[in-house]
């Protein structure tokens, strides 16, 4: 026991107890003043902060979530927006279309009635010179009767060779 109070009597002994007590605990109240207290303080600091960065993430994260449901719900308008316009475009482009269907039914009816008309016209025409012809052909060959007294072979011959010209006048 001797070595481990050093040779110190009851009263030393006491006295040396309480001097490390003592030194103990003002060494306690220096660190816990101007170590633990300022070391705590930056530990909670940084405690709160975390909190503080983890609730401005969390809220960000809401927010986030928010717009992004924001979008998602604008891209879907805008979607049914676009189809709109895509069927409304659809709908213009067949109504065009039927209005330039009749529009060219229409021209080509007015083309077929003016080629109709026109063709009748020609036919006419090519029926009056036919007559011109014919009358012509005819006052010919009775021309020829009466320059000639006619026999039957010769009458024979003059309506062939008129039937002729009637041939070669319609090709």
């Amino acid at each position: 026991m001797d070595t481990l109070t050093g040779g110190l009597a009851g009263r030393q002994l006491l006295a040396v107890i309480v001097t490390n007590i003592l030194a103990f605990l003002m060494l306690l109240w220096l660190l816990r003043k101007y170590a633990w207290g300022p070391l705590l303080g930056m530990i909670d600091a940084r405690r709160d902060k975390i909190r503080a960065d983890y609730a401005a993430a969390e809220q960000q994260l809401q927010s986030a979530e928010q717009l992004r449901g924001d979008f998602e719900s604008k891209l879907a308008n805008i979607k049914a927006i676009e189809r709109e316009r895509v069927q409304e475009a659809v709908k213009r482009g067949e109504e065009i279309a039927a209005r330039l269907e009749v529009e060219a039914r229409g021209k080509a009816k007015d083309i077929l009635a003016k080629g109709q008309t026109d063709l009748e016209h020609e036919v006419r025409s090519a029926r009056l010179e036919l007559r011109s012809q014919v009358v012509g052909m005819a006052l010919a060959a009775a021309e020829m009767v009466v320059k000639e007294k006619l026999d039957d072979g010769k009458h024979r011959r003059l309506v062939e060779d008129f039937i002729q010209q009637l041939g070669d006048v319609r090709a």
